[in-house]
């Protein structure tokens, strides 16, 4: 079995992912920074809080949930074309992807406990198991699946708000006795390595995780890496101009759905009603299974459609060499907002308000996007792009450009 070449790639795929990279370095910003870890009380008293406050209702209402979304999608179209690529070269598939998988999880486990909790590759390792079970389904069968799953998030949450209206989050997660955020704040701003490192162990494994099932978000992102193996079947992305009417349908009831649904979600998720169990908590999980989904796949159609004219073809390329490196460019994002918010840094954590820690994120961005012209002008993979591929196929790969002319 040999890697992906380079000129075997989709480059819309790669502007894509791109494009959804900076909507997720933007959504976890408040996580990087400690925002979130803040008391109401705290936030309010910030300098500019009103216009952060604004700020914060934007990112809810644009970026929560549908760039990741757009990125699971992604995932499971790379599935469906590496599946593809081994049917036709007569290969076995599960057992070099299992392969990959691991190493994933791997990577994303390290990437939680040494840089930033909130880590989602251990997430798609997982999930990536669950995936090779679904090779053989229909895609009648992958639609249904993927309805039924993000269904079951508002199912699940319902049961839970109706029984326990006065339930906290740490009663239902099971997330009793870990320590207060007073201490978590002091720990990254001042703490030691170490003590750091535990903290980050501890919250993947009493904190997001716990959070994770809570939130039903397996569910939901496995339901679009099924909804990314149909796209990839009927092939939509190979011929954009062919599908221009159901791209632009969806467009418009991505609009018609999402805007509404993200309208009321942003309200939501600038109060406590979904983890308090509010009696308006239970619109929250509705609003989301339909708005966001809806907005991303809004998103993703419009870049793919407008990609299709030169002019906006020429502009969207650029996040083309971005997102070919996104998870380089991902733990590269969580590894420079360490050195910024963390006690080995500048220890700034839980100090930045949203127009501060959004201003960091537009520094990042533009010196990524700038690096990854630079870096894949000279070689053909990202580092951990590299790295990755060297450990799945146990062997030495080409990453100099010049090294690697004789494999095309």
């Amino acid at each position: 079995m040999q890697p992906t070449q380079p000129h075997e790639r989709h480059l819309i795929l790669d502007v894509l992912r791109g494009f959804a990279l900076i909507g997720v370095l933007f959504a976890n910003m408040p996580y990087h920074s400690g925002f979130w870890m803040l008391s109401p009380e705290a936030q309010a008293n910030m300098q500019q809080a009103e216009a952060g406050h604004v700020l914060m209702w934007l990112l809810h209402f644009f970026s929560d949930g549908k760039f990741y979304s757009i990125f699971s999608m992604l995932f499971g179209i790379g599935f469906a074309l590496q599946l593809q690529r081994s049917l036709d070269r007569n290969e076995p598939f599960a057992g070099r992807f299992s392969r990959r998988l691991l190493i994933l999880f791997l990577f994303g486990l390290l990437h939680a406990v040494f840089f930033f909790v909130g880590d989602i590759l251990t997430v798609y390792a997982l999930l990536g198991f669950v995936l090779l079970l679904f090779t053989k389904v229909s895609d009648k069968g992958l639609l249904r699946w993927a309805i039924i799953l993000l269904i079951i998030p508002v199912i699940q949450y319902a049961f839970m708000w109706y029984g326990q209206q006065t339930a906290s989050i740490a009663e239902v997660t099971g997330a009793a006795g870990a320590p207060p955020f007073e201490q978590l704040i002091l720990a990254y701003q001042s703490g030691s390595l170490k003590d750091i490192l535990m903290f980050n162990a501890g919250g993947l494994v009493f904190g997001r995780y716990p959070d994770l099932i809570f939130t039903g978000r397996f569910f939901r992102v496995f339901a679009m890496f099924l909804l990314g193996f149909y796209v990839a079947r009927k092939q939509f992305f190979v011929n954009i101009a062919a599908h221009r009417p159901l791209f632009k349908k969806v467009m418009m009831w991505g609009v018609v759905i999402g805007i509404p649904c993200n309208v009321v979600l942003a309200q939501l998720m600038t109060s406590e009603a979904y983890y308090s169990f509010a009696p308006l908590g239970i619109i929250q999980p509705i609003v989301y299974a339909y708005g966001v989904p809806a907005l991303g796949l809004f998103y993703a159609c419009g870049i793919a459609l407008l990609y299709q004219k030169q002019i906006f073809k020429n502009i969207l390329s650029v996040l083309a060499p971005f997102g070919r490196m996104a998870l380089t460019n991902y733990i590269m994002q969580s590894i420079i907002c360490c050195l910024i918010y963390n006690s080995y840094g500048l220890g700034l954590f839980g100090t930045d308000g949203p127009l501060a820690f959004t201003a960091v994120g537009l520094g990042i961005l533009i010196f990524q996007l700038v690096f990854s012209h630079v870096w894949l002008t000279k070689f053909q993979y990202g580092p951990m792009e590299w790295l990755w591929r060297v450990i799945t196929y146990r062997k030495m790969q080409p990453i100099k450009k010049n090294l690697g002319v004789a494999n095309l």
